[in-house]
């Protein structure tokens, strides 16, 4: 199967799990009206405790979800670049303000000081890369900037993978999130990280080694 096939087919999986978890966080604005559909008992306590900050990461999370795979488009970027650099700086900023609204949440999640660990570092991790890869092209490094973003969006698309395995920490016997998101809280961005990582690897030994002048 030919590799443009292939990470085609993976951009395209990336838009679509991204849209529609963004537009599920939609719900979240309904705690602003005290509606609370389908939202978990812990984590309704944990808005109710901290609303400032839960919201703050609820709300604005998802904007970072929605727009960061349109940044992986190289014909974007080529035929558009101003809308890749308006988006980058939307992205960027919806990155920190959430993760620093992560941040201040985790030592109330809902799964306990274990989950809020877990939840904690990749917040600190998810603020510093994404503020690493902003400078990067600021100095325009642009290949520590992609690199860094792709990073960057393995950790914001936690909340995508975290989503598709609340369904298997359930059938495994998790009697709700709150149960398992201390699992959760690591399993959801860590992988997400180690693939980036391999990928990138993987891309390097690809490419053609320059041949030293003579």
């Amino acid at each position: 199967m030919p590799r443009d096939y292939v990470v085609g087919m993976a951009r395209a999986a990336m838009v679509f799990f991204a849209a529609v978890i963004a537009i599920h966080a939609l719900r979240y604005y309904g705690a602003l009206g005290n509606i609370w559909f389908d939202i978990d008992p812990k984590l309704k306590a944990v808005i109710r405790h901290a609303p400032v900050q839960a919201l703050t990461h609820m709300l604005i999370a998802p904007i970072a979800l929605f727009v960061g795979p349109f940044q992986f488009y190289p014909r974007l970027r080529a035929r558009a670049p101003r809308i890749h650099r308006w988006l980058g700086r939307i992205y960027v900023a919806a990155c920190l303000i959430a993760g620093m609204g992560a941040l201040a949440t985790a030592p109330n999640a809902s799964g306990g000081p274990v989950a809020g660990l877990g939840f904690g570092i990749l917040a600190v991790c998810w603020i510093i890369t994404t503020f690493a890869a902003w400078q990067a092209a600021v100095q325009r490094d642009f290949d520590r900037h992609r690199l860094l973003m792709r990073y960057s969006y393995a950790m914001t698309f936690a909340a995508v993978t975290l989503r598709l395995q609340i369904p298997i920490g359930l059938a495994l016997g998790g009697a709700s999130y709150s149960a398992i998101s201390p699992y959760l809280s690591y399993t959801s961005w860590i992988p997400n990280v180690t693939l980036v990582a391999l990928y990138s690897a993987f891309e390097r030994r690809r490419r053609p080694r320059a041949v030293p002048a003579e």
